[in-house]
Parts: C-alpha cells; sequence; structure tokens
C-alpha cells in the first residue's frame, strides 16, 4: 500500500469514528440533562457511552498512526496490528451504536421501542453484509 493510500485511509476512518463519537456523546449528554429515570434510560446511557470510548480509542489510533506515516513517509509494518484492532474496534462500536439506537425508543414507549429495534437490527443486518462483502475481497 502506498503512504498516499494509507493516509487517505486512516483519514478517512478517523472522520468517520469521530463523528460517531460526536453523536454517541451527544446522545449521552442529552440523556443526562433530561435526567429521564428507569433501567432502560440507564442501559441506554451505558451503551452510548460503551460505544463512545470504542469510538474514541480507535480515533486515537488512527489519529497516531496517520501522524506516525505521514511523520516517516513510510507505511510502518510495525503498526499493522494495532491498526488492525482498531478497525475492529471501530466496528464493533458500529454495532454498539446501533444498539443504543435500537434501546432509545424503549424510553418513550413499547410501540416506539419495538420500531427502533426493527430499525437498528436491520440496520445491522445491511452492516454485517456490507463488512462480509467487503472483507471476502482480501
Amino acid at each position: 500500500m502506498t503512504v498516499e493510500n494509507y493516509l487517505a485511509e486512516a483519514g478517512a476512518l478517523a472522520t468517520l469514528a469521530g463523528v460517531l463519537a460526536g453523536f454517541a456523546i451527544s446522545a449521552v449528554i442529552q440523556l443526562l440533562s433530561t435526567n429521564p429515570e428507569g433501567k432502560i434510560t440507564t442501559a441506554t446511557i451505558l451503551t452510548f457511552s460503551a460505544s463512545t470510548v470504542m469510538f474514541l480509542y480507535a480515533l486515537i489510533v488512527f489519529v497516531l498512526t496517520f501522524a506516525a506515516t505521514a511523520e516517516q513517509n513510510r507505511v510502518l509494518s510495525e503498526l499493522d496490528t494495532i491498526g488492525a484492532v482498531a478497525v475492529l474496534v471501530l466496528l464493533a462500536a458500529v454495532y454498539v451504536f446501533l444498539a443504543a439506537i435500537g434501546l432509545t425508543g424503549w424510553i418513550r414507549s413499547r410501540a416506539t421501542g419495538i420500531i427502533t429495534t426493527v430499525f437498528a437490527v436491520f440496520t445491522m443486518c445491511l452492516t454485517t453484509f456490507a463488512i462480509t462483502s467487503v472483507f471476502s475481497v482480501f
């Protein structure tokens, strides 16, 4: 892989991780500021919080590997393992984030909970299909 391709890939993944971390922490702040009581709300806050820290971990790794690669002007094979782990953490964070979205509807009502859960599961299925399709070419 060329340095330019590596930097483009790391930059895109860092952007994705950063934007999704922002959405997740915004959801946590919103839920905490409205202060609704209940086990579902607590579970939703914890799930969004988990996805936030997972996205932030991936973001930090992508930014650091981007900086190291740009500074050395070569793709550093020593960072392959941590980069692969960061990609896996990012993918897992997407699923945790989707699960949190599915949980949010249950705060409002049973009908809304069912609908948001169906949307989240459907999106998880589409995401899994996309990931397996891309990974199958490697």
